[in-house]
């Protein structure tokens, strides 16, 4: 015996869906309120596969339960602090990677990678 066809959600026609509120449409991939929290980096050169996120107290911690800090400004990572990560799973303070990169484009070395597996010629 031959099987029903799968049968496809129902979706109302556009003019019977309900109306969404102006505050609740997605207009991008950053909320509204945190792109006028944050202003666009300023950086000479982008981050290649850098990930901004706010550390939590699991971020701020090694394995071994110690400690861990920031090796531009050697301050210890805070939950709360805005962090980027790396490809290369290394994470800094935003604003320190941030200003490493301007510091880096000046002296002509700086394309976004990470200060800790940087090789120069």
């Amino acid at each position: 015996m031959p099987r029903p066809p799968p049968q496809q959600p129902h979706h109302p026609p556009p003019d019977q869906q309900p109306a969404l509120e102006p505050s609740s449409v997605a207009t991008g991939s950053t909320p509204p309120a945190a792109a006028a929290v944050r202003p666009r980096a300023q950086s000479a050169f982008r981050p290649r596969g850098m990930a901004l996120y706010t550390a939590t107290e699991k971020d701020c911690l090694d394995s071994s339960g110690e400690t861990q800090e920031c090796v531009i400004c050697f301050e210890e990572f805070q939950p709360g602090d805005e962090l980027g990560r790396m490809e290369c799973l290394c994470k800094f303070h935003r604003a320190c990677i941030r200003g490493w990169w301007d510091v880096q484009a000046q002296k002509g070395r700086g394309r976004g990678g990470c200060p800790t597996h940087v090789h120069y010629d």
